[in-house]
């Protein structure tokens, strides 16, 4: 933050204070290994920032046109809703890929209801690469996240259960796809995710009971809210 109070991206390496943000690097590398990652720090110590930091970085990681941008948190404040969801809009046309968690709990809460955006819960199954489309909006698919072995700072490993490590196992899946097929609009994607899906694809596919799933976890998921 300047003088005047303005927010600007300060390039440079920077230290994870929390973990979450190696925890979810760590999530996309374990799927797509060959994938090149970036990171953006918007929380601070306790896993909360500002709605404005949030702009303020979503915004540059769109600028520097990434093919897939994850956010492993949402934000409950209204007030900054209309500019996220521009910033949501203008990602998509430019064909950078939102893949964002869903809230760990029953709140509104953005940028995961966004219809441009690919929104994560997560399934309690240990597979990695099994993810399932959820028939009943507004959340998009289910992912791994329940008890997942994550990266942690101090070259250290945690066990966490949380949307937030559904939504990168999704990126990678994703950064799977892209991988092979560049030429691939975040509709068409969303689109090879919806017919590749397991409960899609399959013969015999499943219930929407993968939702029940999910929910019966939500008391256990960490919250990754935005707050000032």
């Amino acid at each position: 933050m300047d003088e005047q109070g303005q927010l600007s991206v300060q390039e440079g390496v920077h230290e994870d204070l929390a973990g979450h943000g190696t925890a979810c690097a760590g999530v996309i590398r374990s799927v797509a290994p060959g994938a090149s990652l970036s990171s953006v720090r918007v929380l601070t110590h306790g896993k909360n920032g500002s709605g404005q930091a949030l702009l303020e970085g979503l915004s540059w990681a769109i600028d520097q046109n990434f093919d897939i941008v994850n956010l492993s948190l949402s934000t409950t404040l209204p007030a900054i809703a209309a500019e996220l969801r521009e910033l949501a809009d203008r990602a998509y046309f430019r064909r950078t890929v939102l893949v964002v968690s869903a809230h760990n709990m029953p709140v509104l809460s953005y940028p995961w209801t966004f219809s441009s955006v690919i929104s994560v819960a997560c399934h309690n199954e240990e597979d990695p690469m099994r993810y399932y489309y959820n028939a009943g909006p507004p959340v998009d698919f289910f992912a791994r996240g329940i008890r997942v072995r994550v990266p942690w700072t101090g070259r250290t490993e945690r066990v966490n259960t949380g949307n937030s490590f559904a939504a990168p196992h999704l990126a990678g899946i994703a950064a799977l796809i892209l991988s092979k097929h560049r030429w691939l609009t975040p509709f068409q994607l969303k689109s090879v995710l919806f017919m590749t899906a397991d409960n899609v694809a399959a013969a015999d596919p499943v219930d929407t009971g993968i939702a029940a799933l999910a929910e019966e976890g939500a008391g256990e998921h960490e919250q990754h809210a935005m707050e000032r």
